[in-house]
């Protein structure tokens, strides 16, 4: 899941990560984040700009860690103040928004994933034990 109130950002996040073979959904605002994490079919992955309306990022944070089950998150915000905020630490990737930086968000992205679902996609070696656990 894309969660950006910006539209052009959605839209480019969007194309770029079906173009790599991921299907995506979008979110426009915190609300619509918090229902579709919280719904029967979560998505597996949300990729996270901390400034949202409605519903913050980082209480969209907050949220989820109280699941039972982790949804991995990758920040992806201009909002880097945030960056040693300690539910920030706590997710699974960090990423500036930049704007050459869509090749290093992709990186972000593959390994968050074969890091939370290993079964799925091929581990990297060298992985701690508190990086698995972020997801």
């Amino acid at each position: 899941m894309i969660a950006d109130r910006n539209p052009h950002v959605q839209e480019f996040l969007n194309r770029e990560l079906m173009a790599e073979g991921y299907r995506t959904e979008v979110a426009k605002d915190g609300r619509e984040v918090l229902r579709m994490t919280n719904s029967d079919k979560p998505p597996e992955l949300l990729i996270l700009d901390l400034d949202m309306p409605y519903v913050s990022g980082l209480t969209v944070l907050e949220d989820l860690q109280k699941r039972k089950s982790a949804l991995p998150v990758v920040v992806h915000t201009f909002l880097t103040e945030h960056e040693k905020h300690p539910v920030v630490q706590m997710v699974a990737g960090f990423w500036e928004k930049r704007g050459d930086n869509i090749d290093g968000l992709k990186a972000t992205v593959a390994q968050v994933l074969r890091e939370c679902y290993p079964k799925r996609f091929l581990p990297e070696r060298g992985k701690s034990a508190q990086e698995r656990a972020r997801c």
